[in-house]
């Protein structure tokens, strides 16, 4: 279950919150501070307007984080705000979850 960023936490805070809690939950903690951080960078992510530095924040993100198991318990969480997972897809030489927008009354 993805570790919420409380109002006005800076990343520090947040951070060291989040891999005691990751620990706590028993992941080592090399995964957790992953975890940490991935969850850091996708709250950051979506806050961004513009769609060119939003594309390039992705493509570092996914840079970053590549084969690196982040999630335990299938595809939650595994998308963007206003994305759902539906199953997965091919991205080079691994699967990733295919996000896709939420429909309206849904």
């Amino acid at each position: 279950m993805p570790v919420n960023i409380k109002s006005g936490e800076s990343e520090e805070q947040f951070i060291s919150r989040c891999i005691g809690e990751e620990v706590s939950a028993g992941k080592e903690q090399d995964v957790a501070a992953a975890i940490c951080y991935s969850y850091w960078r996708k709250d950051k992510m979506s806050k961004i307007k513009d769609t060119t530095s939003k594309v390039m924040a992705k493509v570092a993100y996914d840079t970053d984080f590549r084969g690196i198991k982040l999630q335990d318990d299938g595809l939650e969480g595994a998308c963007w705000e206003g994305y759902e997972p539906v199953g997965l897809k091919p991205m080079g030489d691994r699967m990733v979850p295919n996000c896709v927008p939420i429909e309206e009354g849904k």
